[in-house]
């Protein structure tokens, strides 16, 4: 049976007739929370005084966002590579995170009169990881779904790791030469195990080394428990899991290759039609699996690991790749590995699809000149078209748009469980390794008034600001003709949907499966393997009142 909670009284789908601003005194008494970010950006807060669902809320988003059919079907998420445009998602997921915010606010205050018993929830504190169940990625996608679901990490953390990793990755380029990668690794390398040593969920005493295993099962020295149970619906040990997309050389596998935090295997409940990736978890670092997903052609050198062949028997060395060669948008791929587990008949809560920028449709790979007094020469120009073109073909694996259609023609639109949140303009033509500095006046006045003023340089900071100013714009943008809404309503909307099925989820009675899935026994198996008896510390998150 469904479960609907109250509904916040905003309404973003509205005619005059039909809502009343709220004046800025009455906010407060509305049972809403004020938002996070600046309000002059926002949609209006309005109050409807219209009642009960029509078949028009069905089109607009309203009714599936108020609704719970199931508290433990999966939430899944997914993010495109794009290299630094990545920090665009990180900025999207972020402004998904006020919105969660403001509904646990909302709905603290209608399930809990007595002010002084309610949870306060504020969106810093957070974790993606409480809501999704699974976070698919490609590329610094996979970087970001690594971060938010197997680390577990909460979005300020992630927002700021992302500046570093960009500094240390292109602020440097190694290799002029056009066919040369770029850029070094091991930064890269060094950076993923620094952000493990210091988030990682397992490791309490500070004595995490950063060579975590990215499959939850393995104990530390890899090795998988005995009777190591497949995934399935009903896991108890249920968590929120991350999956890298890859492309490899050296196995049979056509496809993008998914390196999972769990033991993924194809059942009876798998439809025959749909694509068989690969199956298990590999025995692989967290920064291995970063470095595989991430190694983009001619940008870094590609990963060399020992892993199982597709029989799971026998050892074989594969090198992997950029999965953005296969699946630069990992959505279709989540989508598949769904089905797989819950078959053809059910459909996800919500698989959230989030892009790194539209590309430009006017680069078609034809070049007009090459640079220099000599680009108009016929042979000239000819060989500067072969390169566009063979440059072109390189960047197509960062196009996901493709599969976006794809997904949106199987969920019949955007207004049910999938949704997609995309920049659409202004990242268009930024690089993968775009990586501007910028300069800053501070100003320090002293004891005698005298003021001083010197400039400092913000590694990345013409870059960056350009994300931030290009995805405000596009959120805060109205809706367009092809859109059931706006970008705002759709995240709103989103939002709404992961508070309400978290909510329920603690509500079904289900106390071990939630405090799994709250990440409150993550210590158990390793206090089990190391052979100790003491008692596993839990490490409480604000405003839930579980584990990391």
């Amino acid at each position: 049976m469904s479960q609907a909670l109250p509904c916040p009284p905003f309404i973003v789908e509205h005619s005059p007739e039909q809502c009343i601003p709220l004046a800025e005194d009455t906010i407060s008494s509305a049972l809403i929370q004020p938002h996070l970010l600046n309000a002059s950006r926002r949609p209006s807060l309005v109050i409807s005084t219209a009642t009960g669902s029509s078949h028009g809320d069905v089109h607009t988003g309203k009714s599936w966002a108020e609704n719970v059919e199931d508290p433990w079907i999966p939430l899944i998420l997914t993010l495109d590579g794009g290299g630094i445009r990545g920090y665009a998602s990180l900025l999207i997921i972020e402004r998904l995170m006020n919105e969660v915010a403001v509904w646990e606010n909302h709905f603290e205050q209608l399930e809990q009169p007595d002010k002084s018993k309610r949870k306060v929830f504020d969106a810093t504190d957070l974790l993606p990881a409480h809501y999704f169940d699974f976070m698919y990625g490609t590329s610094t996608g996979g970087l970001i779904a690594t971060m938010l679901g197997r680390l577990r990490m909460n979005i300020p953390d992630c927002l700021a790791y992302y500046k570093v990793v960009g500094n240390s990755l292109f602020a440097h380029r190694r290799n002029v030469l056009p066919l040369g990668t770029k850029y070094k690794h091991k930064p890269l390398e060094k950076a993923v195990k620094e952000i493990v040593k210091k988030h990682c969920p397992v490791h309490i005493d500070q004595s995490c080394s950063g060579e975590d295993w990215l499959p939850w099962h393995l104990d530390k020295q890899g090795e998988e428990p005995v009777y190591l149970e497949p995934y399935t619906e009903d896991s108890v040990e249920r968590i929120c899991q991350s999956i890298c997309l890859t492309a490899t050389h050296g196995t049979a596998v056509n496809e993008a290759y998914l390196l999972r935090s769990y033991n993924h295997q194809y059942g009876e409940k798998a439809p025959y039609h749909i694509t068989l990736y690969n199956i298990g978890a590999e025995k692989l670092r967290i920064w291995e699996a970063t470095r595989a997903t991430s190694a983009a052609p001619f940008f870094f050198k590609a990963l060399i690991a020992d892993v199982l062949d597709e029989t799971r028997t026998t050892m074989i060395r594969a090198s992997f790749k950029d999965g953005g060669i296969r699946q630069n948008n990992p959505s279709v791929a989540a989508y598949t590995e769904f089905l797989s587990l819950y078959g053809d008949e059910r459909r996800p809560a919500l698989l959230l699809s989030i892009g790194t920028g539209v590309p430009s449709k006017e680069n078609d790979g034809f070049g007009e000149t090459w640079p220099g007094p000599f680009g108009h020469i016929p042979a000239v120009k000819k060989v500067a078209e072969t390169f566009a073109v063979f440059k072109n073909m390189l960047v197509k694996y960062t196009q996901g748009e493709q599969s976006h259609q794809s997904m949106a023609l199987e969920a019949k639109g955007q207004h049910t469980w999938y949704k997609r949140l995309n920049v659409d303009k202004g990242l268009q033509n930024m690089k993968l390794d775009n990586w501007v500095s910028s300069e800053e006046v501070e100003s320090t006045t002293d004891a005698t008034n005298k003021t001083t003023r010197r400039k400092t340089t913000v590694p990345g900071g013409q870059t960056l600001k350009t994300m931030e100013e290009a995805t405000a714009t596009y959120l805060n943008r109205e809706k367009e003709v092809h859109e059931y809404a706006s970008p705002s309503v759709m995240l709103i909307q989103a939002a709404e949907k992961m508070v309400r099925q978290r909510r329920a989820r603690e509500a079904s009675g289900y106390k071990e499966r939630w405090e799994y899935y709250l990440g409150a026994r993550l210590r158990d198996r390793v206090a089990e393997s190391a052979g100790s008896e003491e008692e596993v510390v839990v490490v409480v998150a604000k405003g839930l009142g579980g584990g990391r």
